[in-house]
């Protein structure tokens, strides 16, 4: 199936229908977040883009142990460092729900995205990315530091600059949402999954 603005529209309707009216509109700032940066960095992929900021909370809203039912009948088993970091379960668990019931958008960026837009993952695609910093950054999120992370990305990632600059500030960006992320989580006393943390220090690696 080809992603196109009618499709797009469809599978807006169908997300509105499973999401609450909050989750919603957060996931049209994804979206739009997506549109804006893929329009610099990926303009070949805008409508996956759009296809996959729209459906990375498709599970949020489903309760925990519907959505452990779910990965169970999908024949996926997480780790329990995993299944301690119950925030991120919904990431996983839109995957075999994407799969089941809007598999027309299923492509291999969409599910990647989808499953990594919480934990991050090292060394991942530029696609994935994208996803995990606009879900962070989208300007309905009102906390500080993303109201900050917003700011850095509307001011660095822009048409006029080139695609080194730009690629460095979306690094940037992510390694901010992260470094923040982690601090929140250590403040509260809250599990921090193994997988951020690899992404961490990939991304402080890398710049």
């Amino acid at each position: 199936m080809i992603i196109d603005n009618r499709s797009l529209f469809n599978l807006r309707e169908s997300v509105k229908e499973r999401l609450s009216e909050k989750r919603y509109n957060h996931t049209l700032g994804v979206e739009r977040m997506a549109e804006y940066i893929g329009n610099i960095l990926l303009p070949d992929l805008i409508t996956q883009l759009k296809a996959a900021a729209l459906l990375h909370d498709i599970a949020k809203e489903i309760p925990y142990d519907s959505q452990i039912e779910l990965l169970a009948n999908s024949g996926i088993s997480l780790s329990d460092e995993d299944l301690d970091t119950k925030p991120a379960i919904h990431s996983f668990a839109a995957v075999p729900l994407i799969k089941r019931d809007f598999s027309e958008y299923a492509t291999k960026n969409v599910l990647s995205s989808v499953l990594n837009h919480t934990l991050g993952a090292p060394a991942m695609s530029l696609f994935d990315e994208i996803i995990f910093i606009s879900d962070y950054a989208e300007e309905g999120r009102t906390y500080p530091t993303c109201v900050s992370v917003n700011n850095f990305i509307k001011e660095n990632i822009r048409k006029d600059r080139n695609q080194a600059d730009n690629l460095s500030a979306l690094h940037i960006a992510t390694l901010k949402a992260i470094d923040a992320t982690v601090e929140s989580l250590q403040r509260r006393g809250e599990v921090i999954n193994g997988r951020t943390i690899s992404t961490q220090k990939y991304f402080r690696e890398i710049l």
